[in-house]
């Protein structure tokens, strides 16, 4: 029996990498505001998503004579600006800075930032459907969705060149071994659906038969399917497929929506318009042999399936349906998340898996019990060294 371990940006964030799209926002604001204060000889500063312009005055004109006069009434004056302080000031200030966004997904995202999350690829799926919709509609994309995909391109670009910033501070040092040992873990029977249960016994005697005595009976094989961009998982397997490639070939890199089973998603196949699907993720697996890797995997023999730091959201989701409601699949093994008030995130991981389901009764046939689950990271464990795992 094989193993498919599916890597998600929880397994980064547990490792202490800021790789959330919260992380990524922070870095483009203090960016932003990094380039206010470099071009100060301009009033206009603007890239794709938004644009900062100075107000006319007869005490200023470049940014340079705004941020001379606003530096003395700092508290530490001998403190440098902080990006995002300069952004704060400029958007609160409209009597000195007149502030726009660009795009009307960039500035929909910031509102979910605003609130404590956000999710950049549910929120381009809203926009392309939205886009479909009349002309009342009231949208810059409403029959333009060439607009809304080059801001997602200029997103995915900004994203790529933050993410290699991250990418620089991953080393072996950051091996976790009690993560390590999970991977490996034996098959445990209480992990097996009820159908496949007298299948594994057998299997697991048959195992132990040939070796004459009771050993770890662990997977014959083990699938790495890393959706991260970062290469962290690759410090555990020699062996790891980025299904959404890496930012080490940004060519390779997909970023996009990823849900066939939505009912809504034949209307943007209606469209008759390639356009509407240049950043759908069913396609873009085409350009590269990642996919059909996986297939070949889950058709050479039963799997249980181990979800790591991946919140199985819709983004996914006709990838995680092909997997989880495949005829091989025996067992799928959320690894849950302890939060700070000691509650965990197994109720809305299981939430999240099942509208990967079409049907509920295999669902609840194959999730394993929250008795039966673990933690993917201990409150009390530290990272540990540890050498490269094949």
């Amino acid at each position: 029996m094989n193993r498919i371990i599916l890597i998600g940006n929880g397994f980064d964030l547990a490792h202490g990498l800021k790789t959330s799209y919260a992380d990524f926002i922070d870095w483009y604001w203090e960016k932003m505001g990094l380039t206010i204060l470099k071009e100060s000889s301009k009033n206009i500063v603007s890239d794709e998503l938004c644009s900062f312009t100075l107000q006319p005055s007869k005490f200023y004109f470049t940014w340079f004579q705004f941020w001379s006069g606003h530096y003395i009434k700092k508290d530490n004056p001998f403190n440098p600006w902080e990006g995002k302080e300069v952004v704060k000031i400029a958007k609160e200030n409209k009597s000195l800075c007149q502030f726009k966004y660009k795009s009307d997904f960039f500035e929909q995202i910031n509102k979910y930032y605003e609130k404590g999350w956000v999710d950049i690829e549910n929120e381009y799926y809203t926009q392309l459907l939205i886009s479909l919709k009349n002309e009342y509609t009231f949208s810059k994309y409403t029959n333009n969705p060439a607009k809304l995909n080059n801001e997602l391109s200029f997103i995915q670009e900004k994203l790529i060149e933050y993410l290699k910033e991250v990418q620089g501070g991953i080393s072996k040092n950051m091996v976790i071994d009690e993560i390590r040992q999970k991977m490996k873990a034996e098959f445990s029977v209480q992990d097996i659906s009820v159908n496949f249960k007298k299948q594994f016994l057998e299997a697991r005697k048959k195992f132990w038969g040939s070796l004459g005595k009771e050993t770890p009976y662990t997977p014959q094989r083990t699938f790495v399917l890393n959706f991260n961009y970062t290469t962290l998982a690759d410090l555990y397997f020699k062996e790891v497929t980025h299904i959404h490639g890496n930012i080490n070939e940004p060519a390779s890199v997909i970023f996009g929506y990823g849900d066939e089973l939505d009912e809504k998603y034949k209307t943007i196949v209606n469209k008759n318009e390639n356009e509407y699907l240049r950043n759908v993720k069913s396609v873009k697996y085409l350009e590269h042999a990642n996919y059909r890797n996986m297939l070949e995997f889950i058709e050479s023999a039963p799997f249980q399936i181990f979800i790591m730091g991946h919140s199985c959201g819709n983004s996914d989701r006709t990838l995680l349906n092909t997997l989880f409601e495949h005829r091989n699949c025996v067992s799928i093994k959320p690894f849950y998340y302890i939060k700070d008030d000691g509650s965990d995130n197994y109720i809305e991981l299981v939430q999240n898996i099942s509208r990967n389901f079409t049907d509920m009764k295999l669902m609840r046939n194959r999730v394993v019990n929250k008795k039966f689950c673990e933690p993917l990271l201990s409150k009390d464990t530290t990272q540990s060294t540890g050498e490269e795992s094949k």
